[in-house]
């Protein structure tokens, strides 16, 4: 299986070249081009538009979701109280998962070396304000 992100962003030979593989009698591979706009970018090169299996919507993740998959993405989440983890949401995260796997990247540096360290709320605070200026 080969997953590229940002997948709108390819030019034109590189989609090419993937459509090549994709057709290669000796590869035996799966593509999950990911990324807003990928489907248009794909639609330029239609010998691979005409390959494509299946087109999926990733939405944004809902409040309910938001705690259970962030444990499941990082143990760091695991301990977050649902009160921090909805501020959070509702502050800076919104449900798109890249920004909580860049607070996660920020909370991870902040926490290294620390042996079981407790995300508290003020922590989250300097994590938010990493990415989005104080609150």
């Amino acid at each position: 299986m080969l997953v590229l992100d940002q997948a709108q962003r390819l030019p034109g030979p590189a989609l090419e070249f993937l459509r090549g593989l994709w057709d290669h009698p000796d590869t035996d591979t799966a593509l999950v081009l990911a990324g807003s706009g990928s489907e248009r970018a794909l639609r330029r090169v239609p010998a691979l538009a005409s390959r494509v299996l299946t087109w999926e919507l990733v939405p944004r993740l809902g409040r309910p979701e938001v705690a259970t998959v962030m444990a499941a993405f990082h143990p760091l989440w695991e301990d977050v109280t649902e009160d921090d983890v909805a501020w959070v949401d509702e502050h800076v995260g919104h449900g798109d998962f890249r920004t909580w796997a860049k607070l996660t990247s920020h909370l991870t540096a902040e926490t290294y070396g620390r042996s079981r360290a407790v995300v508290d709320r003020r922590m989250l605070e300097r994590a938010c304000a990493r990415l989005m200026g104080p609150l």
